[in-house]
């Protein structure tokens, strides 16, 4: 079986792969099957998911992250990189720089797979089911962290740690919000990340991201406004798509990784 990776892009990232092949999963989380997209490079299944769907139609609060996450598990995938557009809560992280995640706060948006009935399979016969309380010591794949820091770290504009907080949108955040988020230690602000790698971790998915800096969060600027997050991510989008690739091309074609290790025991 090919080694499946899945890229998931985030706001100005809707594409990724090279002639793409539409991919419907059906999952019992909705109605609708959740679409991907695939390509196979390199003896490799490569997939893509954009967060937002098409032309960015779905707002970050009405995201099916457990879907999403659910999809990608279905299909056997093994890696998640994604993308995050981001606004700075430092007045040191500025626009335009990559921010390699390591840490997250979530006290906003509870979620998980195992909320006592649904049980998940996997691949090497085991079970999960019940209620399950997940380690988040790692929240992000240290092993796929520690690859794409090679690649992150030959440019000088990128930071290889940082904390993203995850606020509920779709609005933006207030000035004060903004202060109480870096008091917390919130580096980064964003509406998604820290859901889909709380998802991908209980089900033992390697998962890492690479948050784009596209504004000073509020309070920090004048004022802020999604065209200019659009705009920004746009002039990083295709330097970002050669750091994914180059990733990618350096990964080591293996599927044994301590964010699996725990789903055995």
């Amino acid at each position: 079986m090919k080694e499946s990776i899945c890229i998931i892009g985030g706001s100005g990232f809707y594409d990724f792969l090279p002639s793409p092949k539409e991919k419907l999963v059906e999952t019992p989380f909705s109605s609708e099957p959740v679409v991907l997209y695939h390509s196979t490079v390199n003896d490799r299944d490569l997939y893509f998911l954009p967060r937002h769907g098409k032309g960015h139609s779905i707002p970050p609060h009405r995201i099916n992250f457990k879907a999403n996450i659910y999809a990608i598990h279905l299909l056997s995938i093994s890696r998640v990189l994604s993308t995050s557009a981001v606004g700075s809560a430092r007045i040191e992280i500025k626009p335009g720089e990559y921010v390699l995640l390591d840490q997250f706060i979530d006290i906003i948006r509870p979620i998980t797979f195992f909320e006592g009935e649904f049980g998940v399979k996997f691949q090497d016969g085991n079970e999960l089911n019940g209620v399950i309380h997940t380690d988040m010591t790692h929240p992000y794949c240290p092993d796929l962290r520690n690859h794409i820091s090679g690649i992150l770290s030959r440019f000088p504009y990128s930071r290889l740690q940082g904390t993203y907080y995850c606020a509920a949108g779709p609005r933006f955040e207030t000035p004060a919000e903004i202060k109480a988020i870096a008091a917390m230690g919130g580096d980064v602000v964003g509406m998604t990340n820290s859901s889909e790698a709380i998802l991908c971790r209980e089900l033992g998915i390697c998962y890492s991201s690479i948050a784009v800096v596209t504004n000073y969060a509020a309070g920090l600027q004048k004022q802020v406004n999604h065209q200019e997050v659009i705009d920004l991510f746009n002039q990083r989008a295709s330097e970002l798509k050669t750091i994914l690739n180059d990733v990618i091309e350096i990964l080591p074609y293996t599927k044994t990784c301590s964010c699996r290790a725990h789903i055995s025991k």
